[in-house]
């Protein structure tokens, strides 16, 4: 059959609109993505730690009306990080609360279970969730040339950004955001009644807030790796190394005597080697847990910092190809 014409076509189909193009752009990357066998077993294992700090919830609501309970909540907390704060409000202010106070301490000790989710197993997760799904977004676009076949649709970088972005928020959305607020809806039917609502309305929002202070810088960084080389296992090295050696810094710094190491940093100064704790330190401070202003000031700066920078090299990066 002979070609008559070739050149511009009119399109028939369904439009998409403008503002979701970098939806389909983080669709495709969340299909691909997902074929990973690590991937989705990481997702299942996800789950799990959400059905284990559903305990200490259910325990709590026990011990409102049980002092044997009581004891064993105390006995529960004190074997988790910094659980020793809750010791002495616990067991002797259950017992004869007043309902204001038991309010009060609810959402207290809701928003500790609560951090300790974020802080403990899922931030581990998260490491190795975003290590398998953000190395390869961009650098095997870069070995492959895949830009000419972006590029060559109505889309503009910062969509192609974007969509790449959401991608990974997604998968991080899946293993935070989500456990943590199906762990307080479990808290509110264990609750006697739906009150609690009143008391832990705040809850659900500092959930969003303290997600969006891990997705956006980690989610940053890890693309601006990915988007600086064509090989994906040094995209993922860069990712983990800068995790270990953030980790082993901190801890090295705290074992100093504190004479020696106030020699040439200060205390307050250390958690900013560590990104695991620096994430902690805000996300403390999101959920109430945390009093020092002037830590968590250099904190969010430097999470701020984190998040801005390694996008603006992406959007470089991203665009360097067409100008080649």
């Amino acid at each position: 059959m002979p070609i008559h014409s070739v050149g511009y076509r009119s399109w028939d189909g369904r439009l998409v609109p403008e503002a979701t193009r970098w939806g389909m752009i983080a669709s495709t990357g969340i299909r691909r993505t997902a074929r990973s066998k690590w991937l989705r077993r990481m997702m299942f294992f996800a789950i799990l730690p959400t059905v284990l700090m559903a305990i200490p919830f259910f325990v709590f609501e026990q011990a409102l009306r049980d002092p044997d309970a009581a004891r064993e909540l105390s006995r529960m907390i004190r074997g988790m990080p910094q659980g020793r704060i809750f010791l002495d409000t616990i067991p002797r202010g259950l017992a004869f609360a007043s309902p204001e106070q038991i309010e009060l301490l609810r959402h207290k000790v809701w928003s500790y279970l609560l951090l300790t989710l974020f802080r403990y197993p899922q931030a581990v997760l998260m490491v190795l969730v975003i290590g398998i799904v953000a190395p390869p977004l961009i650098s095997q676009d870069v070995r492959s040339r895949a830009f000419m076949v972006y590029f060559s649709r109505p889309i503009v970088r910062a969509e192609y950004v974007l969509g790449k972005f959401g991608t990974v928020a997604f998968f991080l959305l899946m293993i935070t955001t989500f456990p943590a607020l199906v762990l307080y809806a479990f808290g509110v039917l264990l609750s006697p009644s739906l009150t609690v609502v009143g008391s832990t309305w705040d809850l659900p929002l500092l959930i969003l807030l303290a997600s969006a202070v891990l997705i956006l810088p980690t989610t940053s960084i890890s693309l601006m790796f990915s988007s600086l080389t064509r090989e994906t296992r040094y995209a993922g090295f860069a990712w983990f190394a800068v995790w270990i050696l953030g980790w082993v810094m901190f801890n090295v710094m705290m074992a100093l005597a504190g004479a020696v190491a106030g020699d040439f940093i200060e205390p307050g100064w250390r958690v900013l080697l560590s990104p695991y704790h620096t994430l902690g330190v805000v996300q403390s401070w999101v959920f109430g847990l945390q009093t020092d202003d002037a830590v968590v000031g250099r904190a969010l700066t430097l999470l701020v910092a984190a998040t801005i920078v390694p996008l603006t090299i992406v959007y470089r990066r991203v665009g360097a190809p067409l100008r080649a």
